[in-house]
């Protein structure tokens, strides 16, 4: 295995003098303690290349990835590279429920000129980051995540001391957000959320990450295949 740097973001390798392809790097400000790799790949080598790409990095290394690519997969997965986190993408309606929602949990919808809306921005901040620190920490400041990630409407629910428990952040009929402090009513507020969706819209969507409790929560609700996902691939 023999890897040339033919620019700043792309080496390419060669095994037996030919070109395997490339593998580029690019950076994500919002998770900057990896480097993020890319693959345009001709044919799967047989050695690896990732500790000679780790040393000139000088940072782990991180591949997200569609599971149906196992070839690539099991090749990283061999060489040194582990599986930190599942995505699952879910387009689902009621028909797909597990169970009736109940209808008693009191949810309040907010739009962005509404006082409660940086509460609520700063509510998801710190439970993204919280959720995840132990796969690929957030590296942004609250103003730049706050500026770029929330949408500008959603819902949420107070606690008897009046405290923000439950919040999310939707756009039409996309869950965009789900954050939670209270696990006893978490449930409660989803089912309520969900009563709201689909009284506007057939469906809705929405990512779960297997590192995220509330989203977890939510994908539960519904029977779903765990066939394919989009997953997180770290190499230390």
């Amino acid at each position: 295995m023999k890897l040339r740097k033919v620019n700043p973001q792309t080496y390419e390798l060669f095994e037996n003098n030919q070109s395997l392809g490339t593998i580029s790097t690019y950076r994500n400000l919002f998770h900057d303690s990896c480097i993020y790799l890319k693959f345009n790949l001709i044919k799967i080598p047989t050695t690896s290349p990732f500790a000679e790409i780790r040393k000139q990095e000088q940072k782990p290394l991180q591949v997200m990835i569609e599971s149906s690519h196992t070839k690539l997969v099991d090749f990283m997965l061999k060489n040194g590279f582990k599986c930190k986190r599942y995505c699952f993408e879910a387009e689902v309606s009621a028909t797909d429920l597990k169970h009736p929602l109940r209808t008693n949990f009191k949810v309040v919808p907010f739009i962005a000129t509404d006082p409660i809306y940086s509460k609520c921005c700063d509510f998801l901040y710190k439970y993204y980051k919280t959720t995840h620190e132990l796969v690929s920490p957030l590296t942004a400041s609250k103003n730049e995540f706050i500026t770029e990630v929330p949408t500008r409407s959603g819902y949420y629910s107070l606690d008897k001391q009046g405290r923000l428990n439950n919040v999310a952040f939707t756009e039409n009929n996309e869950i965009a957000y789900l954050c939670s402090v209270d696990p006893t009513n978490c449930s409660s507020f989803i089912d309520s959320l969900l009563i709201k969706i689909f009284k506007k819209y057939s469906t809705t969507f929405f990512e779960a990450d297997d590192t995220d409790w509330a989203a977890s929560e939510l994908l539960d609700k519904f029977n779903y295949k765990k066939n394919e996902s989009f997953n997180t691939y770290i190499y230390e």
